[in-house]
């Protein structure tokens, strides 16, 4: 995504809450209660000098779709190749059944789900915090915390936000497409893989893969919906817009990456051609054979051995789909325009 495209986002979604009054008082209200905790050191803009130096990883955003039961357990196969970034929703989940994430994103200012689905064993898990994020969540959290910059707020607590924690990396959106800025944008990540992201469902009565997670709001304005496998479902407005929020993303990138959905919902059912649909098993072995490769390739000695396995990665001198381009210097750029 270039750097015209990353301001006109945030201008976007700005502009589409100026009229959420409630919603937007609370915001206000959580960012003046949490603006003493700021500051440039726990910007998320600092998780980038922690991660330098570290061989990328693929970056793996769970989100706590129904389809999560099925898959997680096949994340237990993954190595140090990857990443997990969840959704707070999720968390708990993933815990229960002796999955511990590196990072959990917590984006909105919801007083009621939100601190029960981080009331648990937090110690050693960091958490991605926008500005908004209720105080007691934050007193409450074991681990290290990052903050983002939530400019869906008034004026001069955006101007505040900006000297304490730099630019927003993205308005808003939900936690899997502010994840996706993270793992690409932060952490310069051009392997990503979507898990638990239907954005679709069978039961109406209740999204999350863990029935405890319950919205504590009735789902309303339900509406019908096909899958990627063809499958009559169901969804809610939000949701549809994540499944095109995060389709525009993977397609605007620059340069591109290599996205793999292993959820079988709305991703990639309209005019994603940069998103790829397999099956969670097989994007692991996929992406492991590709780091495989790439550390045989750094261990290489001689020019004629280097030859040999990059022929291997890129036959004919064609790029790899999973391992392909250096992304160093895009990200370098909006790492310093969120600075400047």
């Amino acid at each position: 995504m270039n750097i015209h495209q990353y301001r006109s986002n945030i201008k976007r979604f700005n502009e589409g809450f100026s009229k959420h009054k409630d919603v937007r008082k609370q915001w206000n209200k959580h960012t003046k209660k949490n603006m003493s905790r700021f500051n440039h050191e726990n910007s998320i803009w600092r998780l980038d000098l922690k991660y330098n130096g570290i061989d990328e990883k693929a970056m793996v955003l769970v989100g706590a779709s129904p389809c999560l039961r099925e898959d997680v357990i096949k994340l237990k196969e993954l190595d140090d190749n990857f990443c997990i970034i969840c959704a707070n929703s999720a968390l708990k989940f993933l815990l229960k059944n002796g999955i511990r994430p590196t990072y959990c994103l917590c984006l909105d200012s919801d007083i009621v789900d939100i601190p029960q689905h981080l009331d648990c064993d937090s110690e050693g898990i960091t958490l991605l915090a926008s500005s908004v994020v209720a105080p007691q969540v934050l007193d409450n959290w074991k681990g290290p915390i990052y903050y983002m910059a939530y400019y869906s707020v008034d004026k001069e607590l955006r101007v505040q936000l900006r000297r304490r924690l730099g630019r927003a990396i993205m308005g808003g959106g939900n936690s899997i497409s502010q994840a996706l800025y993270v793992a690409t944008v932060i952490f310069g990540s051009h392997t990503v893989m979507f898990v638990g992201n239907e954005l679709c469902f069978d039961d109406p009565k209740n999204y999350y893969a863990d029935k405890k997670a319950f919205k504590h709001d009735p789902l309303k304005t339900l509406y019908p919906v096909v899958d990627v496998k063809g499958r009559n479902r169901w969804t809610l407005p939000g949701h549809w817009n994540y499944a095109i929020w995060i389709e525009n993303i993977c397609g605007q990138l620059t340069p591109p990456g290599y996205f793999i959905d292993t959820s079988f919902g709305l991703l990639g059912t309209d005019t994603a051609t940069s998103i790829h649909i397999m099956e969670l098993s097989e994007a692991i072995d996929k992406v492991k054979d590709a780091f495989l490769k790439r550390d045989r390739l750094n261990a290489a000695k001689s020019d004629k051995a280097k030859a040999k396995i990059l022929l291997e990665i890129m036959p004919k001198h064609e790029p790899s789909e999973v391992y392909r381009y250096n992304v160093s210097e895009h990200r370098e750029r909006l790492l310093q325009l969120s600075r400047s």
